[in-house]
This record gives structure tokens, C-alpha cells and sequence, in this order.
């Protein structure tokens, strides 16, 4: 058997003879060893012109969706789906916490005891509402803001394989651009079928933009009306093959699924985590803006960080108060700074002049704090 050749001709010719074990394996190890350089990149394009401005580092990354994604981590796992939690009890039992889930429609109000809480329920987190809720301002300390950057997204079903192909040709996974006051993102959302001849791509792109739902009230939120919105906002500003991407686009909801939004963020504060029975990770715990990609990364080290709290006060017997406590302290200080840099990046990125200074360009994707 012989290993998959790329199409960059620097790139040796190998034939494993064998595909047991130890073939595939070695094939596999090859094949990713060589993986094309120009896909392990995220580049940055000037909108207007179409000149490649740089291209950031991100060795080892892959594209994967959110649906694909959980269906592969809810295995396994006993999950009430549909279900909200309306009140964490941490007085009945100082060592327990009652949580009552509000039922669905014909289903009753439910409560569960639980010895630890771990709120991940996202940038409007009903855990943070409550943990927030014996502050002063205590429900506006816990709100997710609204950040002055508004997001627009179609993910489209290309009917002309002549933009598939000139899509893919910037970048296999995604390129982004620069226009007069916005930045873009362009690539592929997922891919289905047999490689090589019989791949079908759904693709996607984004604007982002200084705005605010608060100015614009009125602003087609999904649907047709939402990509008309979207595509005559970008008439003029782009260039030819990014212009081509955006009329492209078909404006049914058959082919393209639209969505604008004004997008959230929430700078992370101290918090009540009940003598350490309950705390936040996640957007729960630092929603932040998406540009350079650090929301799911600080996500990952909440987890490895909370589960390693756990462990700790179970291996060890250290006080949990303490354990936990510690937790908090990091996730608050690594997620304060991570979401006022993403703030910061996205006024950087509104502005060619002032895009060498962002920490994608200097810094590339790396974790931020």
C-alpha cells in the first residue's frame, strides 16, 4: 500500500509494503508528517485588493463541526436534554447542592443533589445569574454585554463549481480579509462523502463590523432578508474573487442559512462558588469574542484544570474550598484578560494600518494568557 502523495512535488514518494498494524500506522504517521503547510496556516487577505497580507501559524489545526463534535463527547453520558435549571440550593445541606431543573412542557419540575456544580450553559449562563444573585447589581454584574461588533454568517451550499473550486484555491480550510471597516472569514463549514472525487463542501462566510443592535434595532436578524442585507452591505468593498464569493450566494434558505448578530462578551469577576461547590468554565465563565479563536481554547484548560481540582481533593484530601478556590482565581484572571484581548483585537482588525499590531499577526493563535 502506499501512502497518500500530496500534490507539492517537494514531497517524497514512500510505499509501505503491507497494510497491517504497523503499515497503517506508519502511513498514518507519515502522511500526517507531511501535511501541506499552506492548510497548517490561517491566512489574512487585503479584502480590497486580494494581496495576501501574512499568514498566521496554526500547526496541527483541524476544522471540525460543533454538531460532529458533541455527538461524538454526549456518548456515554447520562443527559437531560431540554431541561433548565431554575434554582441551586446550597443552604439545606452545607456539604450538597439541590439544583431544580424547570420542566419541559407536560413534564414536572424536577430536583437532584449533587456533592458538585459545574456551569457550562454558555454566554447567558443561568449558574452565573445565580451566583451573582446575593451581590449588590447583582444581575447586571452577571449579564453578558453587548460588545459594539456586530457578526454576520452564511453557511451556503455553492451551486456554481467554479466558486467551489476558487474558494478552496485561497485556502483549504479558511482565509480570512480585510475590507473598509470589517474583517471576513471565508471557508469551509463541513465536507461530505468518499475523498478524493467525491467530496461535496458546504462552505460558510462572516463579516464582522462595529455596530450595535441598539443603533439598528430593525436589522434582518435570519433568512433571505438577512444574506440580501449581508451581501448588499459588502457591494463595492471587496475584490473581485472575494466579491464573487459573496454574490455567489444563493438567497433562499434551501442553499444558504443566514444569521445576524450583535456579538456578547463578559469580563470575568469574582464570584460566591458556595465553599467551593459550584463554579463556571467555559462561556459560562468568559464569553468572549471570536476573533483569533481563544473562547474554546480556555475552555479546554478550564476542564483539564477542573477536572485536576477534583482529583486533587479526592487523592489528596486537600480542603475543597481552597482547591476550588484556586480554580476561580485562574479562571477569572485568564479569562478577564482573554476576553478584554479579544476586544482589543477586533478594533485592530477593523483598520489595515493598525492590523500588524494584533496578536494574531504577532503572536499567532497560540493560547493568549
Amino acid at each position: 500500500m502506499a501512502a497518500t502523495k500530496d500534490t507539492n512535488p517537494s514531497q517524497p514518494t514512500i510505499i509501505i509494503i503491507g497494510a497491517g498494524l504497523t503499515g497503517l500506522l506508519a502511513a498514518q504517521a507519515l502522511k500526517n508528517a507531511y501535511f501541506d503547510e499552506w492548510a497548517e496556516t490561517l491566512p489574512m487577505y487585503n479584502g480590497e485588493t486580494g494581496d495576501l497580507m501574512f499568514k498566521s501559524a496554526v500547526p496541527g489545526a483541524r476544522r471540525i463541526t460543533r454538531r460532529g463534535l458533541r455527538e461524538v463527547l454526549s456518548e456515554g453520558l447520562d443527559i437531560a436534554w431540554g431541561r433548565k435549571v431554575t434554582r441551586l440550593d446550597t443552604e439545606s445541606d452545607p456539604e450538597k447542592v439541590k439544583v431544580t431543573l424547570a420542566g419541559e412542557e407536560g413534564v414536572e419540575e424536577e430536583e437532584v443533589w449533587a456533592d458538585y456544580v459545574l456551569g457550562t450553559d454558555g454566554a447567558g449562563s443561568k449558574v452565573r445569574e445565580i451566583l451573582f444573585a446575593d451581590q449588590e447589581n447583582g444581575e447586571e454584574k452577571a449579564k453578558a454585554k453587548r460588545s459594539g461588533f456586530m457578526i454576520g454568517t452564511c453557511v451556503v451550499d455553492y451551486q456554481d463549481e467554479n466558486v467551489v473550486r476558487k474558494v478552496l484555491e485561497k485556502h483549504p480550510v479558511m482565509a480570512m480579509a480585510m475590507s473598509r471597516g470589517a474583517v471576513g472569514g471565508f471557508g469551509v463549514q463541513y465536507t461530505t462523502g468518499t475523498p478524493p472525487s467525491d467530496l461535496q463542501h458546504t462552505f460558510f462566510w462572516t463579516k464582522i463590523w462595529k455596530g450595535s443592535l441598539s443603533i439598528t434595532p430593525d436589522i434582518p436578524r435570519k433568512g433571505p432578508e438577512a444574506v440580501r442585507y449581508l451581501k448588499q452591505s459588502w457591494q463595492g468593498d471587496l475584490s473581485p474573487d472575494f466579491q464573487s464569493f459573496v454574490d455567489a450566494t444563493p438567497e433562499d434558505d434551501t442553499h444558504t442559512q443566514a444569521f445576524i448578530d450583535e456579538m456578547g462578551t463578559w469580563i470575568a469577576q469574582p464570584f460566591d462558588n458556595r465553599d467551593g461547590r459550584v463554579t463556571l468554565a467555559g462561556d459560562a465563565g468568559h464569553p468572549m469574542l471570536i476573533l483569533r479563536g481563544q473562547g474554546f481554547q480556555h475552555a479546554v484548560i478550564d476542564v483539564q484544570n477542573y477536572v485536576q481540582a477534583l482529583l486533587e481533593i479526592r487523592d489528596s484530601g486537600k480542603d475543597r474550598k481552597e482547591v476550588v478556590a484556586a480554580y476561580d482565581k485562574d479562571m477569572v484572571e485568564r479569562g478577564s484578560k482573554a476576553a478584554l484581548q479579544a476586544l482589543e483585537e477586533a478594533e485592530l482588525a477593523m483598520d489595515a494600518k493598525s492590523v500588524e499590531k494584533m496578536l494574531m499577526v504577532r503572536k499567532g493563535h497560540g493560547r493568549s494568557v
